[in-house]
Protein backbone atom coordinates (compact mmCIF):
# COMPACT_ATOMS: atom_id res chain seq x y z
CA UNK A 1 0.00 0.00 0.00
CA UNK A 2 1.27 3.72 -0.93
CA UNK A 3 0.45 6.93 -0.46
CA UNK A 4 -0.16 9.40 -2.99
CA UNK A 5 2.85 10.06 -5.57
CA UNK A 6 4.38 6.40 -4.69
CA UNK A 7 5.52 7.29 -1.28
CA UNK A 8 5.42 4.01 0.66
CA UNK A 9 3.92 3.95 3.93
CA UNK A 10 6.08 4.11 7.26
CA UNK A 11 4.07 2.15 9.58
CA UNK A 12 4.15 -1.54 7.67
CA UNK A 13 7.69 -0.88 6.59
CA UNK A 14 8.79 -4.77 8.10
CA UNK A 15 7.38 -6.40 5.06
CA UNK A 16 9.69 -4.82 2.93
CA UNK A 17 12.68 -6.26 5.28
CA UNK A 18 14.45 -9.42 4.32
CA UNK A 19 14.40 -11.56 8.15
CA UNK A 20 12.13 -9.39 9.95
CA UNK A 21 9.62 -11.29 12.21
CA UNK A 22 10.78 -14.51 11.02
CA UNK A 23 10.57 -17.35 13.62
CA UNK A 24 13.40 -18.42 15.80
CA UNK A 25 13.68 -20.64 18.72
CA UNK A 26 14.90 -19.89 22.05
CA UNK A 27 16.99 -22.02 24.42
CA UNK A 28 13.70 -22.78 26.27
CA UNK A 29 12.28 -24.87 23.14
CA UNK A 30 9.65 -21.78 22.26
CA UNK A 31 9.14 -20.49 18.62
CA UNK A 32 9.38 -16.83 18.32
CA UNK A 33 9.16 -14.02 16.46
CA UNK A 34 12.80 -12.29 15.82
CA UNK A 35 13.05 -9.12 16.92
CA UNK A 36 16.60 -7.03 15.15
CA UNK A 37 17.65 -4.13 17.47
CA UNK A 38 20.94 -3.70 15.95
CA UNK A 39 20.88 -1.91 13.07
CA UNK A 40 23.87 0.17 13.79
CA UNK A 41 26.03 -2.87 13.24
CA UNK A 42 24.34 -3.63 10.12
CA UNK A 43 20.51 -3.46 8.71
CA UNK A 44 19.13 -6.36 7.41
CA UNK A 45 18.27 -6.26 3.89
CA UNK A 46 14.91 -4.59 1.79
CA UNK A 47 13.47 -7.18 -0.34
CA UNK A 48 12.63 -4.74 -3.20
CA UNK A 49 16.64 -4.37 -3.58
CA UNK A 50 17.19 -8.07 -3.10
CA UNK A 51 14.62 -8.51 -6.47
CA UNK A 52 16.55 -6.03 -8.44
CA UNK A 53 19.97 -6.96 -8.10
CA UNK A 54 18.50 -10.94 -8.70
CA UNK A 55 16.69 -9.70 -11.94
CA UNK A 56 20.10 -8.51 -12.88
CA UNK A 57 22.54 -11.23 -12.00
CA UNK A 58 21.67 -13.22 -15.69
CA UNK A 59 22.39 -10.22 -17.49
CA UNK A 60 25.80 -9.78 -15.38
CA UNK A 61 28.87 -8.51 -17.54
CA UNK A 62 32.09 -6.65 -17.01
CA UNK A 63 31.01 -2.95 -16.94
CA UNK A 64 33.21 -1.90 -20.25
CA UNK A 65 32.83 -5.32 -22.07
CA UNK A 66 31.95 -5.18 -25.57
CA UNK A 67 28.19 -5.74 -26.78
CA UNK A 68 24.62 -4.09 -25.46
CA UNK A 69 24.83 -5.94 -22.16
CA UNK A 70 28.36 -4.69 -21.10
CA UNK A 71 27.48 -0.93 -21.93
CA UNK A 72 23.53 -1.39 -19.78
CA UNK A 73 26.07 -2.62 -16.81
CA UNK A 74 28.18 0.28 -16.88
CA UNK A 75 25.61 2.56 -17.23
CA UNK A 76 23.50 0.64 -14.36
CA UNK A 77 26.96 1.03 -12.01
CA UNK A 78 27.72 4.57 -12.81
CA UNK A 79 24.20 5.96 -12.72
CA UNK A 80 24.13 5.16 -8.81
CA UNK A 81 27.42 7.79 -8.74
CA UNK A 82 24.74 10.36 -10.05
CA UNK A 83 21.91 8.85 -6.89
CA UNK A 84 24.72 9.17 -4.36
CA UNK A 85 25.62 12.95 -5.37
CA UNK A 86 21.89 14.02 -4.61
CA UNK A 87 21.11 12.10 -1.94
CA UNK A 88 24.04 14.02 -0.04
CA UNK A 89 23.37 17.16 -1.74
CA UNK A 90 26.84 16.98 -3.25
CA UNK A 91 28.07 19.59 -5.86
CA UNK A 92 27.70 17.12 -9.17
CA UNK A 93 29.82 20.05 -11.04
CA UNK A 94 32.71 19.92 -8.10
CA UNK A 95 32.42 16.22 -6.15
CA UNK A 96 33.38 13.25 -7.28
CA UNK A 97 31.78 10.01 -5.90
CA UNK A 98 34.38 7.12 -5.27
CA UNK A 99 33.27 3.85 -4.24
CA UNK A 100 35.30 1.41 -2.05
CA UNK A 101 34.82 -2.12 0.14
CA UNK A 102 32.81 0.20 2.83
CA UNK A 103 33.61 3.59 4.81
CA UNK A 104 36.82 1.58 6.60
CA UNK A 105 38.53 1.76 3.30
CA UNK A 106 37.04 5.03 1.97
CA UNK A 107 38.45 6.76 5.21
CA UNK A 108 41.64 4.95 5.05
CA UNK A 109 41.90 5.98 1.42
CA UNK A 110 41.52 9.69 1.94
CA UNK A 111 44.33 9.50 5.24
CA UNK A 112 46.39 8.08 2.17
CA UNK A 113 46.01 10.86 0.46
CA UNK A 114 46.49 13.67 3.24
CA UNK A 115 49.51 11.35 4.03
CA UNK A 116 51.04 12.03 0.43
CA UNK A 117 49.92 15.95 0.67
CA UNK A 118 51.82 16.30 4.03
CA UNK A 119 52.88 13.76 6.08
CA UNK A 120 53.59 16.45 8.60
CA UNK A 121 49.81 17.66 9.05
CA UNK A 122 47.88 17.18 12.18
CA UNK A 123 44.72 15.80 11.99
CA UNK A 124 41.89 16.31 14.66
CA UNK A 125 39.50 13.45 15.86
CA UNK A 126 37.49 12.99 18.35
CA UNK A 127 36.65 10.53 21.81
CA UNK A 128 33.13 10.12 20.08
CA UNK A 129 34.72 8.21 17.00
CA UNK A 130 33.88 4.38 15.90
CA UNK A 131 37.81 3.31 15.34
CA UNK A 132 36.78 3.38 11.50
CA UNK A 133 37.10 7.09 12.07
CA UNK A 134 40.42 7.29 14.31
CA UNK A 135 42.90 4.49 14.01
CA UNK A 136 43.37 5.99 9.98
CA UNK A 137 44.43 8.90 11.49
CA UNK A 138 46.33 8.27 14.25
CA UNK A 139 48.14 5.40 13.14
CA UNK A 140 49.68 8.40 10.31
CA UNK A 141 49.85 11.24 11.39
CA UNK A 142 49.99 13.49 14.63
CA UNK A 143 46.64 13.76 16.26
CA UNK A 144 44.54 15.84 18.60
CA UNK A 145 41.63 14.05 20.23
CA UNK A 146 38.49 16.18 20.93
CA UNK A 147 36.79 15.22 24.32
CA UNK A 148 33.41 14.74 25.39
CA UNK A 149 31.21 16.48 28.16
CA UNK A 150 29.62 14.72 30.80
CA UNK A 151 26.66 14.33 29.10
CA UNK A 152 28.39 12.57 26.04
CA UNK A 153 28.29 15.41 23.32
CA UNK A 154 31.49 16.52 21.45
CA UNK A 155 33.37 19.01 23.53
CA UNK A 156 33.41 22.52 21.10
CA UNK A 157 35.48 24.61 23.09
CA UNK A 158 38.33 22.04 23.11
CA UNK A 159 37.88 22.06 19.26
CA UNK A 160 38.65 25.15 18.85
CA UNK A 161 41.07 25.17 21.61
CA UNK A 162 42.96 22.46 19.60
CA UNK A 163 42.62 23.95 16.23
CA UNK A 164 43.74 27.28 17.99
CA UNK A 165 46.92 25.28 19.16
CA UNK A 166 47.62 24.02 16.45
CA UNK A 167 46.72 26.70 13.64
CA UNK A 168 47.99 26.81 10.37
CA UNK A 169 48.68 22.78 10.64
CA UNK A 170 45.70 20.77 10.75
CA UNK A 171 44.49 20.51 7.83
CA UNK A 172 41.43 17.97 8.12
CA UNK A 173 38.71 17.58 11.42
CA UNK A 174 37.19 14.02 11.22
CA UNK A 175 33.97 13.56 13.23
CA UNK A 176 31.14 11.69 13.13
CA UNK A 177 27.72 12.40 11.98
CA UNK A 178 26.09 10.14 14.49
CA UNK A 179 27.05 8.01 17.30
CA UNK A 180 26.82 4.40 17.29
CA UNK A 181 26.54 3.99 20.46
CA UNK A 182 23.82 7.08 21.98
CA UNK A 183 22.68 7.98 18.37
CA UNK A 184 23.73 11.64 19.52
CA UNK A 185 24.33 13.93 16.13
CA UNK A 186 27.19 16.24 16.76
CA UNK A 187 26.68 19.80 15.23
CA UNK A 188 28.83 18.96 12.13
CA UNK A 189 27.73 22.47 10.23
CA UNK A 190 28.61 24.64 13.22
CA UNK A 191 32.15 22.35 13.34
CA UNK A 192 32.48 22.83 9.94
CA UNK A 193 31.82 26.48 10.01
CA UNK A 194 34.63 26.43 13.02
CA UNK A 195 37.08 24.15 10.92
CA UNK A 196 37.02 26.48 7.77
CA UNK A 197 37.78 29.63 9.75
CA UNK A 198 40.87 27.87 10.83
CA UNK A 199 41.27 26.67 6.88
CA UNK A 200 41.28 23.21 7.63
CA UNK A 201 38.96 20.67 5.47
CA UNK A 202 36.02 18.44 7.24
CA UNK A 203 35.53 15.01 6.91
CA UNK A 204 31.95 13.65 8.05
CA UNK A 205 31.44 9.88 9.00
CA UNK A 206 27.96 9.76 7.94
CA UNK A 207 27.67 6.08 8.64
CA UNK A 208 24.93 6.19 11.40
CA UNK A 209 23.28 9.57 9.41
CA UNK A 210 22.21 9.46 6.25
CA UNK A 211 19.50 6.50 6.67
CA UNK A 212 18.17 8.34 9.53
CA UNK A 213 17.90 11.60 8.84
CA UNK A 214 18.34 14.33 6.30
CA UNK A 215 21.69 15.50 5.19
CA UNK A 216 23.44 18.23 3.01
CA UNK A 217 27.04 18.71 2.21
CA UNK A 218 25.61 21.85 1.33
CA UNK A 219 27.08 24.54 -1.15
CA UNK A 220 30.61 25.32 -1.66
CA UNK A 221 29.93 29.25 -1.28
CA UNK A 222 28.57 28.36 2.19
CA UNK A 223 30.72 28.51 5.16
CA UNK A 224 29.49 25.39 7.29
CA UNK A 225 30.19 22.95 3.51
CA UNK A 226 30.89 19.46 4.30
CA UNK A 227 34.36 18.70 2.16
CA UNK A 228 34.27 15.08 2.52
CA UNK A 229 31.97 12.16 3.49
CA UNK A 230 31.81 8.60 3.70
CA UNK A 231 29.03 6.21 4.50
CA UNK A 232 28.30 2.65 3.71
CA UNK A 233 25.58 0.68 2.27
CA UNK A 234 24.95 -2.34 4.37
CA UNK A 235 23.96 0.27 6.90
CA UNK A 236 21.17 1.41 4.32
CA UNK A 237 19.31 -1.73 4.38
CA UNK A 238 21.45 -3.90 1.31
CA UNK A 239 23.03 -7.44 1.97
CA UNK A 240 25.65 -6.07 0.65
CA UNK A 241 28.92 -4.11 1.68
CA UNK A 242 30.34 -1.27 -0.05
CA UNK A 243 31.00 1.94 0.95
CA UNK A 244 31.45 5.69 -0.82
CA UNK A 245 34.29 8.63 -0.11
CA UNK A 246 32.20 12.00 -1.96
CA UNK A 247 34.77 14.86 -1.76
CA UNK A 248 36.11 17.50 -4.30
CA UNK A 249 37.40 16.49 -7.94
CA UNK A 250 39.93 18.28 -7.82
CA UNK A 251 41.72 17.37 -4.24
CA UNK A 252 41.61 13.40 -5.77
CA UNK A 253 43.32 14.36 -8.64
CA UNK A 254 46.15 14.94 -7.31
CA UNK A 255 47.37 11.93 -6.29
CA UNK A 256 48.73 8.35 -6.55
CA UNK A 257 46.37 5.72 -6.09
CA UNK A 258 46.17 3.77 -2.97
CA UNK A 259 45.34 0.29 -3.99
CA UNK A 260 47.75 -0.72 -7.32
CA UNK A 261 45.80 -2.92 -9.78
CA UNK A 262 43.91 -3.29 -13.03
CA UNK A 263 41.25 -0.34 -14.11
CA UNK A 264 42.58 2.47 -12.89
CA UNK A 265 44.82 3.26 -15.70
CA UNK A 266 44.75 4.67 -19.29
CA UNK A 267 47.52 3.64 -20.25
CA UNK A 268 50.46 0.91 -19.33
CA UNK A 269 53.97 -0.08 -20.82
CA UNK A 270 57.26 -1.36 -19.22
CA UNK A 271 58.52 2.44 -18.66
CA UNK A 272 55.22 4.50 -18.31
CA UNK A 273 52.20 4.65 -16.43
CA UNK A 274 49.35 6.97 -17.18
CA UNK A 275 46.30 7.05 -14.29
CA UNK A 276 42.58 7.45 -15.34
CA UNK A 277 41.13 10.45 -13.65
CA UNK A 278 38.90 10.15 -10.40
CA UNK A 279 36.96 8.47 -9.89
CA UNK A 280 38.27 5.26 -11.52
CA UNK A 281 41.84 6.27 -10.12
CA UNK A 282 40.93 5.01 -7.38
CA UNK A 283 38.98 2.04 -7.75
CA UNK A 284 41.36 -0.93 -8.39
CA UNK A 285 40.26 -4.54 -9.11
CA UNK A 286 36.98 -5.60 -10.50
CA UNK A 287 33.94 -3.57 -9.54
CA UNK A 288 31.46 -4.17 -7.01
CA UNK A 289 28.47 -3.88 -9.63
CA UNK A 290 25.80 -5.93 -7.17
CA UNK A 291 26.67 -4.03 -4.43
CA UNK A 292 26.79 -0.57 -5.85
CA UNK A 293 23.93 -1.68 -8.04
CA UNK A 294 22.15 -2.70 -4.15
CA UNK A 295 23.15 0.76 -2.73
CA UNK A 296 21.38 2.74 -5.51
CA UNK A 297 17.86 0.61 -4.81
CA UNK A 298 18.45 1.54 -1.54
CA UNK A 299 18.74 5.20 -2.31
CA UNK A 300 15.50 4.78 -3.99
CA UNK A 301 13.22 3.28 -1.36
CA UNK A 302 14.10 5.51 1.19
CA UNK A 303 13.88 8.46 -0.68
CA UNK A 304 9.99 7.01 -1.91
CA UNK A 305 9.98 6.65 2.01
CA UNK A 306 10.97 10.27 2.80
CA UNK A 307 13.72 10.75 5.04
CA UNK A 308 11.66 13.31 6.97
CA UNK A 309 9.22 10.64 7.34
CA UNK A 310 11.64 7.99 8.53
CA UNK A 311 13.28 10.92 10.96
CA UNK A 312 10.15 11.72 12.71
CA UNK A 313 8.88 7.85 12.91
CA UNK A 314 12.35 6.83 14.68
CA UNK A 315 12.13 9.79 16.87
CA UNK A 316 9.01 8.11 18.29
CA UNK A 317 10.25 4.77 18.79
CA UNK A 318 13.28 6.68 20.69
CA UNK A 319 10.96 8.44 22.83
CA UNK A 320 8.57 5.07 23.64
CA UNK A 321 11.92 2.55 24.36
CA UNK A 322 13.45 5.42 26.27
CA UNK A 323 10.47 6.05 28.59
CA UNK A 324 9.94 1.97 28.93
CA UNK A 325 13.89 1.33 29.48
CA UNK A 326 13.37 4.34 32.53
CA UNK A 327 10.80 2.00 34.31
CA UNK A 328 13.11 -0.43 35.09
CA UNK A 329 15.14 0.72 38.02
CA UNK A 330 18.24 -1.82 37.24
CA UNK A 331 18.65 -0.29 34.23
CA UNK A 332 21.47 2.38 33.84
CA UNK A 333 21.41 4.67 30.42
CA UNK A 334 24.53 6.23 29.09
CA UNK A 335 24.27 9.81 27.14
CA UNK A 336 20.83 10.21 27.64
CA UNK A 337 21.09 14.11 28.98
CA UNK A 338 22.05 15.01 25.48
CA UNK A 339 19.78 17.27 23.68
CA UNK A 340 21.25 16.03 20.61
CA UNK A 341 20.09 12.15 20.32
CA UNK A 342 18.43 12.29 17.32
CA UNK A 343 19.03 8.66 15.68
CA UNK A 344 16.77 5.51 17.85
CA UNK A 345 20.01 4.20 19.40
CA UNK A 346 20.15 3.75 23.12
CA UNK A 347 23.57 2.30 25.70
CA UNK A 348 22.57 0.79 28.70
CA UNK A 349 23.82 -1.56 31.47
CA UNK A 350 22.07 -3.48 34.19
CA UNK A 351 23.11 -3.68 38.07
CA UNK A 352 24.59 -6.08 38.89
CA UNK A 353 24.96 -7.89 35.10
CA UNK A 354 27.92 -8.23 32.65
CA UNK A 355 26.58 -6.33 28.57
CA UNK A 356 27.50 -9.84 27.09
CA UNK A 357 24.92 -11.60 29.20
CA UNK A 358 22.25 -9.14 29.03
CA UNK A 359 22.66 -9.52 25.23
CA UNK A 360 22.87 -13.37 25.02
CA UNK A 361 19.94 -13.41 27.57
CA UNK A 362 17.83 -11.33 25.43
CA UNK A 363 18.70 -13.59 22.18
CA UNK A 364 18.48 -16.38 23.67
CA UNK A 365 15.37 -17.02 25.45
CA UNK A 366 13.48 -13.92 23.79
CA UNK A 367 14.42 -13.69 20.05
CA UNK A 368 15.91 -10.21 20.42
CA UNK A 369 18.95 -9.15 18.95
CA UNK A 370 21.15 -6.33 20.20
CA UNK A 371 24.59 -4.90 20.40
CA UNK A 372 27.12 -6.05 23.30
CA UNK A 373 30.66 -4.26 24.17
CA UNK A 374 31.92 -1.24 22.50
CA UNK A 375 30.44 -1.26 19.36
CA UNK A 376 34.09 -0.61 18.00
CA UNK A 377 33.67 3.15 20.26
CA UNK A 378 36.43 1.83 22.49
CA UNK A 379 37.46 5.11 23.57
CA UNK A 380 33.92 6.77 23.72
CA UNK A 381 32.15 4.04 25.39
CA UNK A 382 34.95 4.06 28.15
CA UNK A 383 34.71 8.05 28.41
CA UNK A 384 30.53 6.88 29.22
CA UNK A 385 31.44 4.49 31.85
CA UNK A 386 33.65 6.59 33.45
CA UNK A 387 36.57 4.41 32.62
CA UNK A 388 40.16 5.33 32.96
CA UNK A 389 42.69 3.99 30.17
CA UNK A 390 44.39 2.16 32.82
CA UNK A 391 40.97 0.52 34.17
CA UNK A 392 40.03 -0.38 30.91
CA UNK A 393 43.27 -2.30 29.83
CA UNK A 394 43.57 -3.95 33.41
CA UNK A 395 39.59 -5.37 32.98
CA UNK A 396 40.64 -6.41 29.36
CA UNK A 397 43.89 -8.33 31.09
CA UNK A 398 41.11 -9.83 33.21
CA UNK A 399 38.93 -10.90 30.63
CA UNK A 400 36.28 -8.79 31.53
CA UNK A 401 36.24 -5.36 28.69
CA UNK A 402 33.96 -2.89 29.75
CA UNK A 403 31.06 -2.28 27.44
CA UNK A 404 27.49 -1.66 27.49
CA UNK A 405 24.46 -3.11 25.64
CA UNK A 406 22.91 -1.37 22.72
CA UNK A 407 19.45 -1.18 21.44
CA UNK A 408 19.75 0.46 17.18
CA UNK A 409 16.54 0.88 15.66
CA UNK A 410 15.66 1.44 12.38
CA UNK A 411 12.79 2.47 9.94
CA UNK A 412 10.76 -1.08 10.17
CA UNK A 413 11.16 -1.96 13.79
CA UNK A 414 8.01 -0.61 15.79
CA UNK A 415 6.39 -0.14 19.48
CA UNK A 416 5.43 -3.61 19.49
CA UNK A 417 8.67 -5.01 19.23
CA UNK A 418 9.48 -2.44 22.06
CA UNK A 419 7.33 -3.41 24.39
CA UNK A 420 8.46 -7.33 24.07
CA UNK A 421 11.97 -5.74 24.51
CA UNK A 422 10.85 -4.28 27.55
CA UNK A 423 8.62 -7.03 29.29
CA UNK A 424 11.88 -9.24 28.63
CA UNK A 425 14.16 -6.69 30.52
CA UNK A 426 11.49 -6.74 33.35
CA UNK A 427 12.16 -10.56 33.34
CA UNK A 428 15.86 -10.58 34.72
Amino acid sequence: MKLEGGKILINNLAKYIEGANIPVKTTDGNVVKRIYFNNAATTLALRPVMKKVNANVPLLTYTDAPGPLGKRTAIKYEDVRDLVINYVGADASKDTVIYSKNSTEAINLLSDLLYQEDPEQVVITTDMEHMANYLPFTSRFETAVVGVTKEGDLDLEDLEDKLNMYKGRVKLVTVTGASNVTGITPHIYKISKLVHKYGAKILVDAVQLVQHRPFSMKPYSDDSHIDFVVFSAHKCYTPFDGGVLIGPHDFFYKYQPYLEGAGITKFVSSEKVIYSNPPKRYEAGYPDIFGVMAMGEAIKFIENVGINNIAKYEKMLYKHIKKGLESIPRVIMYGQDSDRINIPYVSFNVKGMYHTDVANYLADHHGIEVGAGTAGADIYVQSLLGVSSQEAYEKYIDGKNPGIVRISMGMYNNVGEINRFIYALRKL
